[in-house]
């Protein structure tokens, strides 16, 4: 095939943007992600029409995919709010260990079931489509009046918690698949990876604020700090810490320096030569909303680059009825677990309990870890691509079906909100 002409590819960039803006609209109108508009003109452009060889872009998904998950972490961080986080976490951390182990294990035996492979490959498929999406959950409940916004949040950490399980444990597994060493090496490299993200996400946190503090808005700060992104990423990967923790706490960080720093002690305060009253850390709006436009330009080109890389010839009738088993997994440990968690905590309205158990999507950060153990070359790994493909397909119909019937059966749901409780 050949090479794309500069002027084709530079009219279907524009095209691509424009179909993802429209996406967008139609989302706010309908709550339907744009994430199926943007891979089915994916699928247009490479598999249908073959404007594009899927083969020749392939090597291009690990990179812009890692790069998307930095920056949608990045973005997770920065509009979290730190008091929400300490107030909320306990829950949303139960929840999501809850539902996010339960489905690995539960994937894992049914993969070993059906496929007769190693449980070391179960644990790595199950993580992989273990994870839900921040970048579609966050803005599909941000447009729900009827949730509360601690049920917002708790959704939001959700995700956030579970994209980090993915990468995290999905790394390790991988560590452990081409290394001899077995569970030793596994639990070593997760804790590794969560101590030195952390350590290294305070101290960068705290310089870069301090950075953004003397630069006072000036032009170009969120260039710089776009590119102390992908340097934070590239030392904390060199280090052993999981550079998508790195980067999600970084942003974390960087948004609730103000309140941080009011909690230090003044010693403390006068040693790192902040002043409260001069305090200014946390990201301007601007550059928030400047975050948000490259978010969405990342987000827009990975998942129809994750279109024109699916390959019809490789899903077979064995394929997509093994992702429909892996998808009513998915559904199924998802809904049982918010039940019994509802029935125990009992604060959840029956409303929330059908959006929260309905927040089931796949993104990014499954189809990026989906490709790496390829990349990695680990044996008996080829159709974790078309597997988690399929099921990010299957998992964002069935959130838009799901939520479509409910809002048509209960469209006062709202009436049956409580009151957020006051803050003490």
């Amino acid at each position: 095939m050949e090479p794309l002409s500069v002027d084709l590819v530079l009219g279907l960039t524009g095209l691509i943007i424009l179909v993802s803006l429209a996406g967008e609209l139609v989302f706010r109108r309908t709550g339907i992600p744009s994430v199926l508009f943007l891979m089915g003109f994916g699928v247009l452009l490479g598999p249908v029409f073959h404007v594009a060889e899927p083969t020749a872009v392939m090597s291009l998904a690990p990179y812009f995919g890692t790069l998307a998950l930095l920056i949608i972490l990045f973005d997770g961080g920065i509009n979290l709010h730190i008091m929400k986080v300490i107030s909320e976490t306990p829950m949303a951390l139960l929840y999501s260990v809850m539902v996010f182990s339960l489905t690995i294990l539960t994937i894992m035996g049914f993969y070993m079931w059906v496929t007769h492979a190693s449980w070391l490959h179960g644990l790595l498929l199950g993580t992989i489509l273990g994870g839900t999406a921040a970048a579609i959950i966050i803005p599909v409940t941000s447009h729900m009046s009827s949730l509360r916004d601690s049920t917002k949040v708790l959704l939001s950490l959700d995700s956030a918690i579970s994209e980090v399980f993915v990468v995290v444990i999905a790394l390790a597994l991988m560590g452990t698949m081409k290394d001899s060493s077995g569970g030793g090496h596994f639990i070593r490299e997760v804790f590794h990876a969560f101590w030195d993200a952390i350590m290294l996400a305070l101290l960068a946190g705290a310089l870069w604020a301090r950075l953004l503090a003397w630069l006072g808005g000036q032009a170009l700060s969120y260039m710089l700090t776009m590119a102390a992104i992908l340097v934070l990423y590239y030392v904390a990967e060199l280090i052993g810490a999981n550079g998508a923790i790195t980067i999600l706490l970084f942003g974390l960080v960087l948004s609730n320096m103000e309140f941080l720093v009011g909690r230090m002690a003044k010693p403390i305060r006068a040693l790192i030569g902040y002043e409260l009253d001069q305090a200014k850390f946390v990201l301007s709006e601007f550059m928030k909303r400047m975050h948000e436009e490259l978010s969405f330009l990342v987000r827009t080109f990975f998942y129809v680059l994750l279109g024109l890389i699916l390959d019809f010839s490789s899903l077979t009738i064995e394929i997509a009825l093994m992702s429909l088993g892996l998808f009513c997994i998915v559904v199924l440990v998802r809904g049982a677990v918010t039940e019994g968690l509802a029935r125990v905590n009992n604060t959840w309205t029956a409303g929330e309990r059908v959006v929260i158990a309905a927040m089931f999507p796949r993104g990014v950060a499954t189809a990026v870890m989906a490709f790496l153990p390829i990349s990695a070359g680990i044996p008996g790994t080829e159709l974790f691509p078309i597997y988690a493909l399929t099921v990010i397909v299957f998992c964002v119909l069935g959130m838009t079906l799901v939520l479509t019937l409910y809002q048509r059966w209960h469209p006062a749901s709202s009436a049956e909100s409580i009151a957020e409780p006051s803050a003490s």
